[in-house]
């Protein structure tokens, strides 16, 4: 008897799993129609793969694009363009072997050209290119055959041109590119991918509306549906201010918010007709310092800002608990993270008392105010931030550090201002929301990616020795041991202030049905979802 309640009790918890996440069950056929609306708290500013760093640019290029190879949420590779692909004994060759099926949403055919462009210009042009530093070039063998030639073996390559490793391996229509120049990507009309959807038009600062590729029958065999998807259309929309976001999820003005600020969660959790998911987000978070400016050229200054910021405090009425401290920088998860119990001791824990000490130590004195000087200058620094939780986390920053005699003034900005910003060093600090597959995002740390998306604007001799080993060995074990000598540095150096880890915190109306989430780029292809209303 007590074996059989035992099942039972894990036969009821497998069926609540699958209702929370929307996942069909035997007696439920999706049904094709509808319009799914999605809000998010920020705007796409380019939907050209490798141009933006952005995650509502990347969210948008999985739906459009398509890439050679596909990562499941996993870390399985699949392919997608490719059907298959080679590597030559000595790892400096690698041929795909392309589906000859797949057609742009102009109407034109996807070919071996198509890749060879791409790779061309996300070499030379995009300020993501370091991604692929290792490849030397890229050749045409025929017109569903492509072969990439590298400079050195690495293990990364395959990931790093995936579509999953945030988007950029996306194929555009080499055409459209030539057609519109550096307008694609920013016209809708200029817009041509493989994806699942199509763009159908971009009203700017408000929303994207896209519509269902007809003809797709190529998606990742990790899906259930490898065809076209379930829903007509997606609009996706940008609704920055948290409070409205959450009124218009209530009122079923939208059908998913996939950024709910952590205030409203817990009034979702048992609101009838919403459903709440909350998964563990694959993050980097952190307060970047801007090494350009000469407060932070000195160590003892950036260990004071990091000792005298509470992550619980953060953690408890920021997040609501939906986070948890970091206990280094990578997450956790992640290969090449160094453990919990080594890396710890080397964090700059909370201390308002050795934040004070190292400040002194600088020769920033406090003044009448309060407020520290040094050679009559006040110790006021500028934060800028890109969103309403980020704008939360400032001002608890801010408090903190007042405390220890740091004026911090806030700026919130659209993001595509605070990405000039960062490009332009305006900045003294700043926040970022991180995600990362694998611990490769290092290369926004490297003298590559100035002026941005480095927006530390850290250049480091030994940080870029240890990246070159990461991305040139054939060595797993030599690859971990270069991103833990990596993490180990910047923790050393606090090159930045890691934050804490917080989680995805979606919520639906309970008609969306096959809702699967990937840690790092949220609900990915769309192509098992459906609705039943």
């Amino acid at each position: 008897m007590a074996k059989l309640r035992w099942t039972l009790a894990v036969l009821l918890l497998v069926v609540m799993i699958l209702g929370a996440l929307g996942v069909a069950s035997a007696q439920e056929e999706p049904k094709r129609g509808g319009t799914l609306v999605v809000a998010t708290n920020r705007i796409p500013t380019n939907l050209y793969p490798g141009r933006s760093t952005g995650l509502p640019d990347i969210a948008l290029n999985m739906l459009i694009y398509d890439a050679l190879v596909i990562t499941d949420d996993k870390g399985q590779v699949h392919p997608a363009l490719a059907r298959s692909w080679e590597v030559s004994e000595d790892g400096l060759v690698w041929t795909f072997y392309l589906r000859d099926d797949v057609y742009f949403h102009s109407g034109r055919k996807f070919t071996a050209h198509d890749v060879k462009f791409h790779f061309d210009r996300w070499q030379t042009e995009f300020p993501t290119r370091a991604k692929i530093n290792a490849l030397d070039r890229t050749e045409v063998v025929d017109d569903y055959t492509v072969r990439f030639y590298l400079k050195y073996p690495t293990l990364v390559f395959l990931n790093n041109i995936s579509q999953s490793e945030w988007g950029y391996g996306g194929i555009p229509d080499s055409e459209a590119v030539k057609q519109w120049g550096d307008d694609y990507g920013i016209v809708p009309e200029s817009i041509s991918g493989t994806g699942p959807f199509r763009v159908v038009s971009w009203t700017r600062d408000q929303q994207v509306v896209l519509e269902r590729n007809e003809q797709y029958n190529w998606g990742p065999a990790f899906y259930n549906n490898q065809g076209a998807p379930y829903v007509d259309r997606v609009i996706y929309r940008s609704i920055p201010e948290d409070a409205a976001r959450s009124t218009a999820l209530e009122l079923g003005e939208i059908d998913i918010d996939i950024a709910v600020s952590p205030r409203d969660a817990s009034r979702f959790e048992n609101m009838r007709g919403v459903r709440l998911l909350t998964q563990s987000r694959v993050s980097a978070n952190h307060i970047g310092f801007n090494h350009w400016k000469p407060v932070f050229q000195d160590l003892r200054v950036r260990r004071a800002f990091t000792h005298a910021i509470n992550q619980q405090d953060i953690v408890d009425f920021v997040w609501n608990g939906y986070a948890e401290p970091v206990c280094g920088f990578w997450h956790p998860s992640v290969d090449g993270s160094t453990p919990c119990e080594e890396i710890r001791p080397l964090l700059a824990e909370y201390d308002p008392d050795k934040a004070n000490q190292l400040l002194d130590e600088a020769g920033w004195v406090r003044g009448p105010s309060g407020i520290r000087m040094k050679d009559g200058q006040p110790l006021q620094v500028y934060m800028y931030v890109y969103s309403e939780v980020q704008e939360q986390i400032a001002l608890v920053v801010q408090a903190h550090l007042r405390d220890v005699g740091v004026d911090v003034r806030i700026r919130n900005m659209e993001y595509a201002a605070w990405t000039d910003a960062l490009a332009r060093a305006e900045h003294d600090i700043y926040y970022v929301d991180g995600t990362h597959s694998t611990a490769d995002f290092a290369y926004w740390f490297t003298e590559a990616a100035l002026p941005y998306p480095n927006g530390t604007k850290w250049v480091d001799p030994e940080t870029e020795r240890l990246y070159q080993i990461s991305q040139q060995t054939v060595n797993p074990a030599e690859r971990t041991a270069a991103f833990q000598a990596i993490e180990r540095r910047f923790i050393e150096q606090a090159v930045m202030i890691p934050m804490p880890h917080h989680n995805w915190i979606v919520g639906m109306r309970d008609y969306v049905k096959g809702v699967t989430f990937h840690p790092i780029h949220g609900l990915y292809k769309m192509l098992d979802i459906w609705l039943d209303r």
